[in-house]
């Protein structure tokens, strides 16, 4: 079984609420009109209403079992302006402007997530990643043990020696654009517990960089080798069962005849790391 195969799966059992900022956009309503005739769960699309219907049958895409709420027309939305007043940000901004903010989908979306009207929301589609992400960032408060947001793309190859059965997890490609020690220890833990809760699977975990165990000695890469000791500090002492190792580079971390000539003795060896 594929992974997104077992993703699916797994929210046929579990079927989740999706919000989608971006109502009119075509390949979202595609998106949306799949993952209910797959029976994931139920898609909310954001935006006006006429709009939708329009896009919709300009799509060819049936709205039967598609919720589609206008937030400037939601019975939730004075309450999410009033709850949007409080946040620190936020607090001299004054009414009118906490309103016109909360018209806009992505942050209407958000607080969906944040006060569990929503489960999931994906969005991007046609809007830069930074207004879809600010919103979010500002809004939906992290799980107690999170003190960095990242982002982490998983890929899912051809090539199932790669990584965990063809399955990469990358953290951070995205968000966070020079993390300190601190923040790339909790992003590799981080990802290797998403790791776990989608595959199954004992993560194994490499912290990438352009040197491999010390094989260039500057501030960057003894910035990775610090990550990896505080990482696996983290990871013990979370009591998580996962394989921490760096500083690698990249044909190390995956390509097991280099990884044999350059890390021999290391605990990830090439086609073993995810």
């Amino acid at each position: 079984m594929n992974f997104i195969q077992s993703v699916y799966e797994k929210l046929t059992r579990h079927p989740k609420r999706v919000v989608f900022p971006e109502g009119t956009e075509p390949r979202v309503l595609q998106a949306a009109a799949k993952f209910v005739a797959l029976k994931l769960g139920t898609p909310i699309l954001l935006g006006d209403r006429t709009a939708i219907e329009t896009a919709a049958r300009a799509q060819e895409v049936s709205l039967d079992h598609i919720m589609v709420i206008n937030p400037g027309n939601a019975s939730d939305f004075d309450t999410f302006v009033t709850r949007f007043e409080k946040l620190e940000r936020y607090r001299k901004m004054g009414p009118s402007s906490c309103r016109e903010l909360m018209l806009n989908a992505n942050f209407f979306g958000a607080m969906m997530l944040q006060y569990g009207q929503a489960d999931a929301l994906v969005g991007g589609a046609s809007s830069f990643s930074s207004s879809l992400l600010r919103p979010l960032i500002q809004i939906v408060t992290p799980l107690p043990h999170v003190k960095t947001i990242s982002s982490c793309t998983i890929m899912e190859m051809k090539d199932a020696s790669l990584g965990d059965g063809g399955v990469l997890f990358l953290s951070d490609c995205a968000v966070v654009p020079n993390p300190d020690v601190e923040q790339l220890a909790a992003i590799a833990v981080e990802t290797g517990r998403l790791s776990r809760q989608l595959t199954g699977t004992r993560p194994r975990i490499a912290l990438l960089s352009f040197s491999t165990k010390g094989s260039a000695k500057m501030p960057m890469t003894e910035k990775i080798a610090a990550a990896t000791a505080l990482a696996k500090k983290m990871a013990l002492e979370q009591l998580l069962d996962m394989a921490i190792d760096g500083e690698l580079q990249a044909d190390a971390a995956l390509l097991p005849e280099l990884a044999a000539k350059k890390v021999p003795a290391a605990r990830l060896a090439a086609r073993r790391t995810s």
